[in-house]
C-alpha cells in the first residue's frame, strides 16, 4: 500500500510517523521526569513538615501545661504544602490545623490517567505527643501531591501544545515544499498522456528545479525526435503511395495504348481470316479464326478489369462526385437485390487527384469486402465535407467482421493509403450489427506530396 501511494504522500507520511514516534518518546521521558520530580518535591515537603511538626510539638511541651498539649499544637502548625496534618486529641478527638494559604483546587482540571502515571505511592507518618509517660495524642502526616501533579500537568500541557503546533507547522511546511518540489511532475504525466494519445506537439515548460530540469529537458526532446520522426515516415508513406499509384498509371497506360492496340490488331486480322476461310470454305481454318476471336475478346475483358483495377477511367476525367456515383450505380446493377442508401453532398470543393482516388478506392474495397463478406441485406454509404476534410462512411448489416480477423491486404492498403494524406481508418460494428468503416482525411495535400507529384508526372 505504501508503495502504490504518490511520492509526496509518502514523504509526509514518514515525517509524521517519525513525529509521533519523537512525541511518544518525548511524551514518555516528560512523564518519567515529571513522576521524579513529583517524588522528590513530595519527599522534600514531607521532611519539612516532619521538622516543623517535631519543633511544634517540643516548644509546646517545654512552654505550658501538658494537658491542653494538643489544642495549642492546632494553633501552632499550620498545614504545609503537599502534606495533609491531622491532630487526634486522645481525649476530645480530631482537632483541625490552619492550612498555610487557601488554594484552589486544580485537582478537577488534571485528567485520571496522568494522576495515575506521575503519583507516588501515598505514606503517612504518624508521630505521638507524650508528656510524662502520658500519650495526649498523635500528629499524623499524608503525603497530598495533588496540587504539584496539577502544576506539573499544567506546564506538561504548555509544552506539550507547543511542541505539537511546530510539529503541525513543520508538516503543512513540508507539504507545502513537497507539492511545490513535485507539482511540475503533473505536468509531465499531463503530457505523457497526451503523447500516448499521439499528440507528438506535447511539452513541458521548464521548471524551477534544477533536479527535475532534466528530465523535463529529456521528454521534449524525445517528443521533437518522435515528431521528425513520425514527419519522416509520413513522407515516406505518402512517397510509397506516390510510387504505386506512378507505377500502376504506367502500367495501365502502357495496357491501354500498346496492348489494347495490338489486341485490336489481332482481332481485326482475325476477322479476316475468318471471312476468308468462310468464303473459301474451310471449315478448318474457320473454326481456328473463331476459336483466336474467342481468345482475343477474352483477353480485352481482361484487360478491361485490369485497366479499371489499376486505375479507375473515371478518376481524372469526371469530378469526384460523379466518379463515386458511377461506382455505386455499377454496384447498383450488378447486386440489385441489395438495399442500397448513399448519401452525396451537392457539390465538393476541387481536390488533387490522389484525394479523388484514395476516396473512391475507399468506398470500392469498403463495399466489395461487405458484399464479399458479410452478405448484407442493406449498404449504407455517405460522403461529406466539414472546414478542412472528407468524411467518409460505409455501413452494412451483414455479419461483420470478427474479433479476432486478420486485418486483409486490402484494409491494410487503405489505412496505408488514407494515413500517408493524413487521414485515419476506424474499423467497428454499426447500428445493424455489421461492419462499418469510418474515413477522415484532410481536401488539401501536404505541400510535399503535390511537389513529388508534379516531379513525377
Amino acid at each position: 500500500m505504501f508503495r502504490r501511494m504518490k511520492l509526496g504522500r509518502q514523504i509526509l507520511l514518514c515525517v509524521v510517523v517519525v513525529q509521533c514516534a519523537g512525541l511518544a518518546l518525548g511524551a514518555t521521558t516528560l512523564v518519567r521526569n515529571a513522576r521524579e520530580a513529583v517524588e522528590v518535591e513530595i519527599a522534600a515537603s514531607e521532611q519539612s513538615a516532619r521538622a516543623m511538626v517535631l519543633a511544634a510539638v517540643g516548644a509546646t511541651l517545654r512552654d505550658g501545661a501538658s494537658r491542653d498539649v494538643m489544642t495549642r499544637l492546632s494553633e501552632i502548625i499550620v498545614e504545609p504544602r503537599h502534606v495533609d496534618i491531622v491532630l487526634l486529641d486522645a481525649q476530645s478527638g480530631p482537632v483541625n490545623v490552619r492550612p498555610a494559604v487557601a488554594e484552589e483546587d486544580e485537582m478537577g482540571a488534571v485528567p485520571d490517567w496522568f494522576t495515575r502515571l506521575v503519583e507516588p505511592r501515598p505514606r503517612e507518618t504518624r508521630i505521638p505527643v507524650r508528656a510524662n509517660g502520658t500519650v495526649h495524642g498523635f500528629v499524623t502526616m499524608t503525603t497530598a501531591p495533588a496540587d504539584e501533579i496539577a502544576e506539573v500537568w499544567k506546564d506538561a500541557t504548555k509544552l506539550i501544545w507547543i511542541v505539537m503546533a511546530t510539529v503541525l507547522l513543520q508538516v503543512l511546511l513540508l507539504g507545502f515544499l513537497v507539492r511545490r518540489a513535485l507539482g511540475p511532475l503533473d505536468a509531465l504525466r499531463a503530457a505523457m498522456r497526451r503523447l500516448r494519445d499521439g499528440d507528438l506537439a506535447a511539452r513541458v515548460a521548464r521548471p524551477a528545479s534544477r533536479d527535475l530540469a532534466p528530465i523535463f529537458e529529456g521528454f521534449n526532446a524525445l517528443t521533437e525526435g518522435l515528431a521528425r520522426a513520425d514527419t519522416e515516415r509520413a513522407r515516406l508513406a505518402r512517397r510509397v503511395v506516390e510510387l504505386g499509384d506512378d507505377e500502376r498509371r504506367a502500367i495501365a497506360m502502357e495496357l491501354h495504348d500498346e496492348f489494347g492496340p495490338c489486341l485490336f490488331g489481332l482481332k481485326v486480322k482475325a476477322s479476316a481470316l475468318l471471312r476468308g476461310a468462310r468464303a473459301s470454305g474451310d471449315a478448318k481454318r474457320a473454326a481456328d479464326a473463331e476459336a483466336i476471336l474467342e481468345i482475343v475478346e477474352q483477353i480485352q475483358a481482361s484487360n478491361a478489369r485490369l485497366l479499371t483495377t489499376l486505375r479507375p477511367m473515371a478518376i481524372g476525367q469526371l469530378p469526384l462526385l460523379e466518379a463515386v456515383a458511377d461506382l455505386f450505380d455499377a454496384f447498383r446493377r450488378t447486386h440489385p437485390d441489395i438495399d442500397w442508401d448513399v448519401h452525396l453532398p451537392a457539390d465538393l470543393p476541387r481536390t488533387h487527384e490522389s484525394v479523388d482516388l484514395t476516396v473512391y478506392r475507399f468506398f470500392q474495397e469498403a463495399t466489395t469486402n461487405a458484399l464479399r463478406h458479410g452478405t448484407p441485406d442493406r449498404i449504407r454509404a455517405e460522403l461529406a465535407a466539414d472546414a478542412s476534410d472528407l468524411l467518409l462512411v460505409v455501413e452494412d448489416d451483414g455479419s461483420g467482421i470478427a474479433a479476432d480477423a486478420d486485418e486483409g491486404r486490402g484494409l491494410t492498403g487503405m489505412r496505408d493509403r488514407i494515413g500517408s494524406l493524413g487521414g485515419q481508418l476506424a474499423i467497428g460494428r454499426g447500428a445493424g450489427g455489421g461492419a462499418r468503416l469510418d474515413a477522415r482525411m484532410p481536401q488539401e495535400v501536404p505541400a510535399a506530396r503535390g511537389l513529388a507529384l508534379a516531379v513525377a508526372s
